[in-house]
């Protein structure tokens, strides 16, 4: 799919490499030049210096084409504006918003988001506000509470560490959907390698969530 993500910033970009390591083709709108730089460095997307609520901007990152629209600004204001002309000006057939204060999600859903989200608050802070976390953040709940998406930030003096997966004892109803290790996100295999401050994200059930926080424990 082609996907553009209005917001460059620590949350935009980790969703677009997620995106890139899934296969998809990822454009990035960002106001911020030292943002859209890195973003440039790191060669594996599109990168638009522009205001995501800008009509220019939107055609520069190729809406036109576009499959799903994330917009995961710091501002409710612009991402509400950006996903409704993604919607009305461009088609889009999907539309995503991250949802800074929890009061506009109504507004959200009003005026036609497909799927707005405010449970990405505390992740969004864990990763601008570079917060060491230690234990289990659930990101969300899946399939009417029959599983759930976590994240945690690995110790660095965690039993796991320098291990491959296979090694890992695992908890049944728990799988590790990706492993972001520096700017590189690993989709894991049974010889990948556990290290030191890698954050993990997991799908588990609800009842395997504490198991699945053990086997991060620290020595």
């Amino acid at each position: 799919m082609y996907i553009v993500i209005a917001g460059g910033g620590k949350v935009g970009s980790y969703l677009a490499r997620l995106l890139v390591g899934k296969g998809h083709d990822v454009a990035i709108i960002e106001q911020d030049p030292k943002a859209c730089e890195a973003l440039s460095e790191w060669g594996k997307a599109l990168v638009i210096n522009g205001d995501c609520c800008d009509i220019s901007a939107l055609i520069d990152a190729g809406m036109e084409k576009t499959d799903r629209f994330a917009a995961v600004t710091g501002d409710d204001a612009n991402n509400l504006v950006a996903c409704q002309l993604a919607k009305v000006r461009f088609h889009v057939p999907f539309t995503t918003a991250r949802i800074n204060d929890p009061r506009n999600e109504d507004v959200f859903h009003k005026t036609g988001v497909d799927f707005a989200l405010n449970s990405t608050n505390i992740l969004a802070t864990v990763i601008e506000e570079g917060i060491v976390v230690h234990d289990l953040i659930p990101l969300v709940t899946l399939a009417k509470g029959k599983a759930v998406l976590v994240e945690l930030q690995v110790p660095s003096d965690s039993l796991v560490v320098g291990k491959t997966m296979r090694e890992v004892r695992w908890p049944r109803g728990s799988v590790v959907v990706s492993i972001m290790h520096g700017a590189d996100i690993v989709f894991p295999r049974g010889a990948s390698k556990l290290n030191a401050d890698d954050t993990v994200v997991g799908l588990v059930a609800p009842d395997t969530e504490e198991q699945f926080r053990d086997v991060f424990r620290k020595t």
